[in-house]
């Protein structure tokens, strides 16, 4: 089974969750893994499955997320399916639920024919020393909102959460392949 773990980054963090997954998938027997910027697909019929991240920005998944679900949702209806996002509100299981009720559902609320085999939020990074002064303040006075540290480098991801998700679509990927 060929598999697309394809993702788009901000700064970086869900490029490295999207690494993680496709390397836990690629150490699987029968599972081919290509991990790519979701800005380099040029198609999708060669892959089997598809596996989609997005940061979130402005309380949506990035725009180039939402324009490959626009161009591919008949094909990804046909494939098995899994999304991801990663977002500094993720920050705790019950932000966890609402980012992937929220965001996710933007997606499959839009594209009804898709039957994902699993989604899930993570939780972010960010470095408010990468941003420019108007993106601090905006990121900070969000943050505070919601209880996050709001200097230098936070990286809230969940590695051990990132991992299960792996292992758990490694084994749904086993049974349909």
């Amino acid at each position: 089974m060929k598999v697309l773990v394809t993702y788009s980054s901000g700064y970086g963090a869900t490029k490295e969750v999207a690494e993680k997954i496709a390397k836990i998938l690629d150490n699987t027997a029968g599972l081919v893994v290509t991990v790519m910027s979701i800005d380099a697909v040029s198609g999708i019929h060669e892959y089997d499955a598809v596996i989609v991240g997005s940061s979130v920005r402005a309380d949506r998944p990035l725009a180039n997320v939402r324009d490959f679900f626009a161009r591919y949702n008949s094909e990804l209806a046909q494939k098995q399916l899994a999304i991801f996002v990663v977002c500094l509100a993720a920050n705790c299981a019950e932000g966890c639920e609402r980012v992937k009720n929220e965001y996710i559902a933007q997606i499959t609320a839009r594209y009804p024919r898709l039957n994902p085999i699993g989604t899930e939020a993570f939780g972010g990074k960010i470095d408010f020393d990468q941003l420019n002064p108007v993106m601090q303040q905006l990121m900070k006075s969000t943050l505070k909102k919601i209880g996050i540290e709001t200097e230098g480098s936070v990286d809230i991801r969940n590695w051990d959460l990132i991992e299960a998700w792996a292992f758990e679509l490694r084994t749904k990927l086993q049974k349909a392949a």
